[in-house]
């Protein structure tokens, strides 16, 4: 996949630290680390594992690889002003060569651009030590970083930025969005952006439609929306996705309704007269937002309960939820939900960057050195999402790390070097040997 990408060349043409070469170049140090982190390290010292590897070293083509003191010691060259930005910049032109690869899309090679990219914004907040530079104590009073991830819907990373735990989430996302949205625009027609309450402000607003692209935003709960919501107008039904889901499902001839397991837990939770509420009824309706927007309101009626049997007290109560977008009438306010809501899914995205491949670590003290760690991981998260775009099967993509490992990096392999050849003989009872090896066939350079 680097290979074919040309990431080696395109690092190296745009990164640059060392003053001379002894031995290794950027893209070594680059490359070797966001490896180190596809194939399950955690840590710096975990860079011995390519070192002691001699099968993986003959495979790379490499005599050595960089010792886990000179990766930190790589990490902190970008502290000075520039060297950052010209890693992220290096990295971004990586991920543009993949969006041009024509295997990548479903549909025909003629179409210039693609019709809609879907972004999605959401913040993390990771404690860490208290030696490292830029952290700060965050609402919970934990001495933290805040990383803003932006991301598309397929689960590919766009963007990472490391700022100090003192911050709201939202904080710099305009600034993120100047830099993301001209990239995608080279590829895409348009770009939707979603978001949570906390990215409902003027300043995204503008960034959005600035580039020209459409904007969806869980809305705040601000002091005049209530009585915006109460207003009389004409209200309709509506029902989530899961539950049209489910209709649909039940209509079917085959459908059989399954038993369902007793709820332990509201039993429980009943007997202690706990407070219980249960969702009656929801309806949607329309109005004018801020800036000429579109303000879209959800009614939830709830029926509220508490206290024992055979007293236990029951009424009805009333929320409003919001959604701020600029999105075309052509896009029903029932639609406007549902896509809203999917981005609920990032929060997967966010967990496996700290889980499956150690984003979150931050090896060195200096803010700046983190920062570069986080793009190099980005590449690494990417390179699991690019292999399963262009030659895997389409639900490996939303395959959680571990199982991704199991399935197409740990695999048991003999590797031979002979005068002119390098063979590497796979176990044939691994469970996804034919993938694995369609997959191979299809990277070739």
């Amino acid at each position: 996949m680097l290979r074919r990408l040309k990431a080696a060349q395109t690092l190296d043409a745009n990164v640059d630290v060392f003053k001379r070469y002894l031995p290794y170049h950027e893209s070594d140090h680059v490359i070797c680390q966001a490896l180190m982190l596809y194939a399950g390290g955690s840590c710096l010292e975990d860079m011995a594992m390519l070192q002691q590897d001699q099968a993986l070293l003959k495979i790379l083509g490499a005599e050595r690889t960089p010792d886990p003191t000179t990766s930190g010691d790589f990490l902190r060259r970008f502290v000075p002003r520039g060297k950052l930005e010209s890693l992220r910049a290096g990295i971004d032109e990586v991920q543009e060569t993949m969006w041009k690869n024509p295997k990548r899309w479903s549909w025909s090679r003629k179409r210039k651009r693609k019709p809609l990219a879907v972004l999605h914004l959401d913040g993390h907040l990771e404690q860490t030590s208290s030696t490292r530079e830029g952290a700060d104590f965050n609402y919970k009073g934990k001495w933290s970083y805040s990383i803003l991830v932006a991301s598309l819907a397929d689960g590919e990373c766009v963007g990472l930025r490391l700022r100090g735990g003192n911050v709201r989430s939202s904080d710099g996302a305009a600034e993120l969005l100047d830099d993301v949205l001209p990239r995608l625009l080279k590829q895409f027609e348009t770009v939707l952006v979603l978001a949570d309450s906390d990215y409902d402000r003027a300043d995204l607003r503008h960034a959005c439609e600035g580039h020209g692209c459409y904007f969806a935003f869980v809305g705040r709960e601000t002091p005049d929306r209530p009585a915006i919501a109460e207003q009389p107008r004409m209200w309709r039904s509506f029902q989530t996705r899961a539950k049209r889901a489910a209709a649909e499902r039940e209509a079917k001839p085959s459908f059989k309704r399954r038993k369902k397991k007793r709820n332990r837990r509201k039993r429980r939770a009943r007997q202690r007269g706990y407070k219980e509420l249960k969702l009656a009824r929801q309806a949607v309706a329309e109005t004018e937002g801020p800036g000429g927007t579109r303000l879209i309101i959800r009614r939830q009626i709830l029926d509220v309960s508490k206290g024992k049997s055979p007293q236990r007290e029951m009424w009805k109560e009333v929320r409003y939820r919001y959604v701020v977008t600029n999105l075309p009438s052509s896009w029903s306010a029932e639609d406007v939900i549902d896509e809203t809501y999917k981005r609920c899914d990032q929060e997967n995205i966010m967990a496996g960057l700290h889980t499956g491949i150690a984003a979150w670590r931050m090896p060195v003290a200096q803010l700046r050195g983190n920062a570069a760690w986080l793009e190099i991981a980005r590449l690494a998260w990417n390179l699991g999402k690019w292999t399963a775009q262009l030659a895997l099967p389409k639900e490996v993509t939303r395959w959680e790390w571990k199982r991704f490992r199991r399935a197409f990096v740990d695999i048991p392999a003999q590797v031979i070097r002979t005068a002119r050849q390098l063979r590497v003989r796979v176990l044939g009872t691994h469970r996804y040997i034919n993938e694995f090896l369609s997959a191979h066939a299809c990277l070739q350079v």
